[in-house]
Parts: structure tokens; C-alpha cells; sequence
């Protein structure tokens, strides 16, 4: 009976290398900005980390994309899409879970109450840090022997964590006559335990002719019309435009 080998499929890396995807953008990314370009005033944020990338580069970047599983610390926010025009915004992302077991409600008030407790090993409580950690004290010896003594519910609400969205508009068609508006969330950096960073970086691309100037709705594409007449002759609100025939 043969022994057959079974080659497993190679596993998929699920992270980007970000250090030399850096050294490539450096050379290729450009900066835009408000009222310059069709952008809206752009996030400061040290959380966010993104670049804008000219769509002559963009097929570099194609080994990056993979639809359905993408890296973990990359995100191609706009690939075949380069973005004529761009918005951002963010909005405040957090959970409420009600549904809270005794444990966890035990183990969430040890942990806080040993925080506070390694804290005073090494500086002088405040007043309030006082107060909590006889507040804590007090509350996981009435929930231990009363586990039904009250209801609990946690929230990351007043974490205030807020999630950015970019709003990108681009051409649809191949006669670029038709355009479209779609929102992707970006990706932050994030910070664990022990105070490990996470990095996570945003590519947007963008076209540098149409990003530069106005574009009109659609099916109103004057300006790709007038761009055919290379003579303009502009008197008062008027311009006569012409070209050989």
C-alpha cells in the first residue's frame, strides 16, 4: 500500500508587513488638503494611521487584497475604487451587555479592587481611590454572600472609543460618466494589556486628476466635455471654448 504525502495548504499570514509597507509608502503617498483638494478637514487622531495613495500605484498593492479575509493590520480601504472625493467622520462605538453572570460581576470588582491595591503599594491614594476601594471592598462581601443583591449590566460607554469612517466617492463606469458614494470604518491602533500596541494601517487611494477639482453629478460630466477644447477664451462669466475640427 503507498504511503501518499499530503500537502497541507500553506496557512495565510494574518499580518501585512507593515514596516515595509511603510518604507514603500513614504515614496509614493501624497498629501491632500481641505478646499486645496475634494476632501473634508482630515483626522488627527495618534490612534489612526493612514496614507493616500495615487491610483497609478495601486496594482502594487493588489498581493495586499483579499476579499473575505483581510489582514488584521491592513486595511485596503478602497481598492479598484480610487476615490475622487473624500469625507470623514467617526462615531462613538460601545456595548452594553445586560446579561451579566454573578462571576463576572465578582471578577470585574476583584480586579479593580486589586488595582487599586497594587496602586497604594507604590503611591499615596487619593481621597476618591480611597472611597472606591472600600466601596469595592464592601460590595464584593455583599455580592458574594447575596449574589441576587443587585443588577448589573457593563458598558464601554464612557470609554468613549470612537470609530472613523471614510466616505469616498468614485466612478463606476468605464466612461467614468457615472459616480458612486461608499463608507468603509478605518482601522486604529490598539493598546493591550501590559501596554503592548497593536499597529494598524489604513491605504486610501485616490485619483490625483479628479481629487484636485470639482466633479458634478452625475450624468452632468461638463467639465470631461470641456477638457476636449484646448483653447479657452474667458470674458466676464463667459468662456468660448474651441478646438479644430
Amino acid at each position: 500500500m503507498d504511503n501518499k504525502i499530503v500537502n497541507k495548504p500553506a496557512k495565510r499570514e494574518e499580518s501585512a508587513p507593515l514596516d515595509a509597507l511603510r518604507i514603500l509608502l513614504h515614496k509614493q503617498a501624497i498629501t491632500l488638503t481641505p478646499l486645496l483638494n475634494q476632501v473634508s478637514e482630515l483626522p488627527v487622531e495618534r490612534e489612526l494611521e493612514y496614507y493616500f495613495v495615487p491610483v497609478q500605484y495601486m496594482e502594487q498593492y493588489k498581493p495586499y487584497y483579499r476579499p473575505g479575509k483581510p489582514f488584521k493590520n491592513l486595511k485596503l480601504v478602497n481598492f479598484d475604487k480610487p476615490a475622487i472625493s473624500l469625507s470623514f467622520f467617526s462615531k462613538h462605538k460601545y456595548s452594553i451587555e445586560r446579561n451579566v453572570t454573578h462571576g463576572e460581576v465578582m471578577l470585574h470588582l476583584k480586579n479593580f479592587r486589586d488595582e487599586l491595591l497594587n496602586k497604594s503599594l507604590m503611591q499615596q491614594l487619593s481621597a476618591g481611590q480611597q472611597t472606591e476601594l472600600k466601596q469595592a471592598d464592601s460590595l464584593l462581601r455583599t455580592i458574594r454572600d447575596q449574589p441576587d443583591a443587585y443588577q448589573a449590566c457593563l458598558s464601554n460607554y464612557y470609554h468613549y472609543y470612537r470609530y472613523w469612517y471614510c466616505t469616498y466617492r468614485y466612478f463606476d463606469d468605464p466612461d467614468q460618466t457615472k459616480t458612486t458614494t461608499s463608507s468603509e470604518h478605518l482601522l486604529k491602533h490598539t493598546e493591550r494589556i501590559k501596554g503592548q500596541v497593536h499597529e494598524r494601517l489604513n491605504i486610501i487611494f485616490i485619483d490625483p486628476h479628479y481629487i484636485s477639482r470639482p466633479v458634478p453629478h452625475d450624468h452632468k460630466l461638463v467639465d470631461r466635455e470641456l477638457d476636449n477644447y484646448p483653447i479657452a477664451l474667458r470674458q466676464g462669466i463667459t468662456t468660448l471654448y474651441l478646438r479644430k475640427v
